[in-house]
């Protein structure tokens, strides 16, 4: 059928016009981030980022209560702070090792994680075991070096809630401020994260009491975390202000009460170099 030019014309607009309205449908959905870095708050994740990616982690807890302060110390922010530095990488998939340091005693830790079980679509869990040794630098501090011993089991409940226990070995705490170090000590902390929305989560840890090893009581951690491409940032409130594994399995609180809460953060910049 012969038809007017400008007729033929209309009709192609119309068809690319409707054929452009289709794109959006065929193409999938954005996934979200995860919920989870290679840190939940304090304690490690079951997950790992991709091979080649160098990460850098600063950790930040202010010293003061905040029950302490008020708006003239703007309520802890002007208070001083226990500050941790650390950097991973990913050589080969599903390993990972890092190098962090805590201000608090000089303590140095090493660790590698290695990640057996990767969730899938029809498998919810992640497993992951975490090894490493402390030591402890600081002048006044107890010198001794420790091991630990993480298992990582993670169960997910959909895409947006995430259950994580973190069976824990070491063979020496730290010996904080009024506990001498004790030796063999086992625990169970537990961690649960839950995206609200792709780019917000929300995070809370507990270590349970180790009366025995000096544990005044339990430990715990929240945070509010928001992500954008390859930086998260977390902002933290607890009673626990240690970041590394010899002082926070049997955590004594510096001679606070565990009662008493300290504010923070958690600032993490990662690289992809491969």
């Amino acid at each position: 059928m012969n038809m007017p030019l400008g007729t033929r014309l209309a009709c192609l607009a119309l068809a690319a016009a409707g054929g452009a309205g289709t794109l959006p449908a065929q193409e999938a959905p954005a996934a979200g981030r995860t919920i989870e870095g290679p840190r939940i708050i304090n304690l490690p994740s079951a997950d790992l980022p991709a091979k080649g990616t160098l990460g850098l982690l600063f950790t930040h807890r202010f010293a003061q209560p905040l029950e302490e302060s008020d708006w003239h110390s703007l309520f802890s922010f002007d208070s001083g702070a226990d500050i941790g530095i650390g950097l991973a990488y990913v050589p080969v998939e599903n390993l990972e090792v890092s190098l962090d340091r805590s201000s608090i005693q000089d303590d140095w830790e090493f660790a590698a994680k290695y990640r057996f079980l990767a969730r899938s679509e029809k498998n919810p869990f992640t497993l992951a075991l975490r090894v490493g040794g402390n030591a402890r630098t600081e002048v006044r501090a107890d010198r001794q070096t420790g091991f630990f011993a993480q298992a990582i089991a993670a169960i997910s409940i959909g895409p947006r809630v995430r259950i994580t226990l973190l069976p824990t070995y070491l063979s020496r705490t730290s010996g904080q401020r009024f506990i001498p170090p004790e030796e063999d000590v086992y625990n169970l902390p537990l961690a649960v994260a839950f995206g609200i929305t792709r780019g917000v989560n929300v995070q809370a840890e507990l270590v349970p009491r180790r009366g025995r090893h000096g544990s005044r009581g339990t430990g715990w951690i929240a945070a509010i975390e928001k992500t954008v491409l390859r930086h998260r940032f977390a902002f933290t409130v607890g009673n626990v202000r240690t970041t590394t594994v010899d002082q926070y399995t049997a955590p004594d609180f510096f001679g606070y009460s565990p009662e008493d809460y300290f504010i923070g953060f958690n600032l993490v910049r990662q690289w992809k170099l491969k």
